[in-house]
């Protein structure tokens, strides 16, 4: 099943952005932060002049806040509605080295410090609350990772546990409408990428991550208790999942499922996971990925309701993967671990799946909480080279409504033949 990924621009932004209005034509304002005193030679700090550019556009009405060839370097900023934040090509927007430049973890409600990932709360690029709003053009935001990761004694980047200080996730948009991510680079984050949480209407386009893959923590997208999102056309090198979905909402104004998600012609590699589904205590469904190669994971899709003790976990419903290539260890993983009896994980559909793996795919639900209606339909892999052979590939416990057609596991009996007590026909 393949999708295409567009999203009408007059439905995210303002006349005042798209150039049009009911009383004519016009170019929408240009607010270049050079006016605003902004140096971008590297050096100096220019968050005071960019806040003023995004102020005094948000001000007008709306425009473009532009940000010319340079390294502009800055501590938290704070986009406003229907603005569109523009790099031009070379130019990087720097994540300060001074932890004064970046916000304290208590500066909206709905922040957080997650002190066991030993991050603060402060970020780069902040939208809160806020409406219309586009990051764009073909310019880098840099999160400056290597000066708050890097061991002093070697090339390595530091451990979490090791790491005297460092920022949160470098953007945050938090309960915001009608976001537009497009062709830009995210590089060097020090922590996750890019983090929408309880927002609605987001498109994530054309958009290239990377950082080194020994980053603590360092995911790439992570969609958490948002809606109707469209991630496309994306190339993520992450140091840690590539795409999250969550749902954790208990510091939201608005309580909200994490629901109706398309990821789709996208490249992914991760040491850990290329997609993970499942962090918090809410409620992920309706969400389709496809068209996807995963490369030099861990886990390829992992599906994982609760990964903490005492934890009511994640219920995860109506969830497809279509079309995806991968060359992992394990291409599928999919368990309740230690979720509320009621919590479930049911109507997962995998079909197209093909490539490479090294160890066990495991779907297992619990005696008392098994997974429910699950399809596994063309899926075709086999063994990375030099890899031992093992004796179940595949691994299916404790699922009602299993079905399967056309797979082709070396060595592997078809899951069918031994339901027994584990899968109802």
């Amino acid at each position: 099943m393949a999708f295409v990924c567009f999203w009408t621009f007059g439905l995210f932004f303002s006349p005042i952005l798209s150039g049009q209005s009911g009383e004519g034509s016009r170019d929408p304002e240009l607010f270049d932060v050079r006016d605003f005193g902004a140096v971008g030679d590297g050096k100096t700090i220019d968050t005071e002049a960019i806040q003023k550019a995004i102020d005094a556009c948000h001000a007008a009405g709306g425009g473009t806040v532009y940000l010319p060839k340079g390294v502009w370097v800055s501590g938290s900023l704070h986009l406003k509605s229907y603005i569109d934040f523009h790099l031009a090509p070379q130019a990087i927007l720097l994540g300060s080295s001074n932890p004064d430049d970046y916000d304290k973890p208590d500066f909206v409600p709905q922040n957080a410090a997650f002190s066991s990932d030993f991050v603060k709360g402060g970020h780069l690029i902040n939208a809160i609350e806020q409406t219309k709003i586009r990051i764009s053009g073909r310019g880098r935001i840099d999160g400056n990772g290597p000066f708050f990761l890097k061991d002093p004694e070697s090339d390595k980047l530091l451990p979490k546990q090791k790491i005297p200080w460092r920022p949160g996730q470098m953007i945050f948009f938090c309960e915001s409408t009608d976001i537009v991510i497009e062709e830009v680079e995210l590089y060097n984050s020090p922590y996750w990428n890019c983090f929408i949480h309880g927002c609605r209407n987001v498109r994530i386009d054309g958009v290239r991550i990377w950082c080194r893959s020994d980053t603590a923590n360092g995911d790439g997208i992570d969609i958490d208790c948002s809606q109707n999102v469209m991630i496309c056309h994306c190339n993520i090198e992450s140091g840690d999942d590539c795409i999250t979905l969550r749902a954790s909402d208990s510091l939201l104004k608005e309580k909200r499922f994490c629901e109706n998600i398309t990821v789709t012609n996208s490249i992914l590699s991760s040491p850990h996971c290329g997609v993970r589904i499942g962090v918090g205590n809410g409620v992920i469904r309706n969400a389709v990925f496809s068209n996807l190669a995963i490369y030099n994971g861990r886990i390829g899709l992992n599906l994982f309701s609760s990964y903490t003790e005492g934890s009511p976990g994640v219920s995860i419903d109506n969830v497809r993967f279509d079309n995806i290539v991968m060359d992992v260890v394990q291409p599928i993983t999919m368990t309740l671990g230690y979720a509320a009896p009621e919590t479930h994980i049911q109507n997962i559909y995998f079909n197209g799946l093909s490539g490479r793996f090294a160890g066990q795919s495991t779907i297992v639900g619990r005696p008392d909480n098994p997974l429910r209606h699950i399809v596994l339909s063309n899926l075709f892999f086999d063994y990375r080279e030099g890899t031992v052979p093992l004796s179940e590939p595949l691994k299916i416990e404790f699922v009602e409504g299993l079905e399967t057609f056309n797979l082709h596991f070396p060595q592997q009996s078809n899951p069918n033949e031994k339901r027994g007590t584990e899968s109802s026909p």
